[in-house]
């Protein structure tokens, strides 16, 4: 009885997931209309051609790309893209299998995003006091448009997150970071970087920095 309801239960979900894969689009159909776009790749789909090594040509074909990104394998599967601004030029390269051709100039490229980073930590917000060294999360879609001065070292009450994105502690997928307590600065220098714009500032008793080793 026990083994009937676990294969019952067992066919249910393969029945949802062969549902979810029949309605999503095939990934022949991208158009790069749209900013971002999921679909599914047919296992041991027929290789296609393929412009740069990510971001890729958008007529790049999209199952091919994806192998070639290490997104999915033979056997397939959904992806994720979205469309990003045009390169002046695009390199090809050999991985996972799959060899990208050299190419100019394109109006618009794809690329696939990397999975949203998880952690047990907790999200980061400003250093706390009392302490000389902190560990945090940064979630890959914290806002980096909050209040960040100087360019590294930061002010001490600068957002953690959108700071870490400036300095590259962390990419597009978010992650953990450690910030450490160091001196003040009498003065810190705005820049811009990671899409995030700093501030400049006068003095403040302390700064924070990234500790990336």
């Amino acid at each position: 009885m026990k083994n009937t309801i676990y294969l019952s239960a067992f066919a249910a979900v393969l029945g949802t997931a062969a549902a979810a894969e029949s309605v999503a689009p095939s990934c022949s159909d991208y158009t790069t209309d749209k900013a971002g776009w999921s679909c599914f790749c047919e296992a041991n789909a027929a290789p296609g051609s393929v412009w740069g090594s990510g971001p890729y040509t958008a007529d790049s074909n999209v199952c091919t790309a994806a192998r070639h990104a290490g997104v999915i394998g033979p056997e397939g599967g959904m992806v994720s893209l979205k469309t990003v601004e045009g390169q002046a030029s695009y390199t090809g390269s050999e991985a996972n299998g799959v060899t990208t051709r050299d190419w100019g100039s394109f109006a618009q490229s794809i690329a696939f995003p990397p999975p949203a980073a998880t952690s047990e930590l907790a999200k980061c917000s400003r250093f706390p006091s009392g302490t000389e060294s902190h560990s945090c999360f940064c979630p890959a879609d914290a806002s980096r448009q909050r209040d960040v001065w100087g360019s590294g070292p930061y002010t001490g009450d600068s957002d953690i997150c959108a700071a870490a994105f400036h300095a590259g502690a962390v990419g597009e997928a978010g992650g953990d970071v450690t910030v450490l307590r160091v001196p003040g600065l009498k003065t810190y220098t705005a820049s811009e970087a990671g899409g995030v714009a700093t501030s400049d500032w006068g003095g403040y008793d302390f700064s924070i920095v990234f500790n990336q080793n």
